[in-house]
């Protein structure tokens, strides 16, 4: 399977590389089973997690002297792993997200449903792996998005009533500013922070019926951009653009980080991935999450295993990057990496929760079922991206109302038609 590399979607959209090495250098003792020392290839994206990577490869190589060689990328990691694909210069393991990605990666991927470690990951788990019948890959981590609010901030502003709808979002903003608190850091020059800011407030669609949703779309009975509930994303984006700061474009994930963790702004729409990176700077913060508004009323917190591993179905090393999936499951390891090392939530069964406030919340709202999918990677190939970038040009205002339902109305037409 060759990839459409060139298309103008991808020119307009590629960011510049953010590529991080991680090489584990320490002397060890040759994996017995492979018969000489061994070096993996992998390709990772999530730079946050670099100093988790790390942890783990060097633990792995501590025990088995198999070195793990892995590469980082932030926003560019689609087309910079497509390429590699096509070239053929394939890692033997790599990172990618789950539902429409079992499609579009099914030709490279080993199919994982008859390894014995595999009835280690939670069986509803697998589910946004699995195409066909078959397992394309390997559910990293649950992870979950929404706005992470400071419970200390809106206890001084007196908002006693959570916020859910978008009219009580707006009452709490006005309390933040009537005590000199700056509602909202934007993450506006983040382009992925716009459609998870998006989506989840438009999960109502079609009543939850995502195949159909997308199914209607790739036929042309609905356009994307004629979805009603698009407006109320766009008053949800208002909202944030105005209350958010003097230059909304320009706040990056670090900044919100900042922002958020020195109590200079109350809400950030961010996920549990964030947590680390907050305390690392207010390690004392009282932080929650608030559920995403919707048009019906009725607010979500987006909650999925969408990062999946994935083993280069011809891989020279094959045995042995399934031999270190193996490992990551079974292992005392392997088992606590998640929750203790990430401090995010585990797809195995039986591992121990994080203790992390934003991961007990994730659970809270599971067991709730408060919760969407993140929906939108049931949609065409790299459609997130141009998504993104329609909304940023949006908030900035660049681009009407108008404009941004049809522009989205041809990505995800274009995108159909490219596959």
């Amino acid at each position: 399977m060759k990839f459409k590399m060139l298309n103008k979607m991808i020119v307009a959209i590629a960011a510049a590389t953010s590529v991080g090495l991680i090489s584990c250098n320490k002397d060890s003792d040759v994996q017995k089973s492979s018969g000489g020392k061994k070096e993996l290839s992998f390709l990772l994206n999530s730079p946050e997690l670099t100093e988790a990577y790390k942890d783990c490869f060097a633990e792995y190589e501590k025990q088995t002297g198999v070195k793990i060689t892995a590469d980082i990328l932030q926003n560019d990691y689609q087309t910079v792993l497509k390429t590699r694909l096509n070239s053929g210069d394939i890692p033997d393991l790599f990172i990618t997200s789950a539902y429409n990605d079992n499609k579009v990666f099914k030709d490279f991927s080993y199919d994982l449903e008859n390894e014995s470690f595999m009835k280690n990951v939670q069986s509803a788990i697998l589910s946004s792996a699995t195409l066909d019948g078959h397992v394309t890959g390997y559910p990293f981590l649950v992870q979950s998005h929404s706005f992470v609010y400071n419970k200390t901030l809106f206890a001084k502003a007196g908002i006693t009533k959570i916020p859910e709808t978008l009219s009580e979002y707006k009452d709490a903003c006005k309390k933040l500013v009537g005590i000199g608190i700056q509602p909202f850091s934007t993450g506006f020059a983040e382009w992925w922070v716009l459609p998870q800011t998006a989506y989840p407030s438009i999960s109502d669609a079609y009543k939850g019926d995502y195949d159909t949703l997308f199914k209607d779309v790739q036929s042309g009975k609905i356009k994307f951009g004629d979805l009603p509930q698009l407006d109320f994303v766009f008053d949800l984006l208002d909202l944030i653009r105005i209350y958010g700061g003097n230059k909304p474009m320009e706040s990056t994930f670090d900044m919100q980080v900042s922002d958020f963790a020195s109590g200079k702004v109350a809400i950030i729409h961010q996920g549990s991935w964030a947590e680390a990176s907050i305390r690392a700077i207010n390690p004392d913060i009282d932080i929650g999450y608030l559920k995403a508004p919707r048009m019906d009323g009725k607010g979500v917190i987006a909650v999925e295993s969408n990062l999946t591993f994935r083993v280069y179905k011809d891989s020279k090393n094959r045995s042995e990057v399934l031999a270190f999936l193996a490992w990551l499951s079974t292992s005392d390891y392997g088992k606590k990496w998640i929750p203790d090392v990430i401090k995010q939530i585990s797809p195995l069964a039986g591992a121990s929760a994080p203790d992390t406030q934003l991961a007990e919340e994730t659970v809270t709202a599971q067991n709730d079922k408060i919760t969407c999918p993140w929906w939108i990677f049931k949609g065409p190939d790299g459609i997130e991206q141009p998504f993104g970038t329609a909304l940023q040009n949006y908030v900035a205002g660049t681009a009407s109302r108008s404009q941004t339902k049809e522009a989205l109305s041809r990505l995800f037409a274009d995108a159909y038609d490219a596959q």
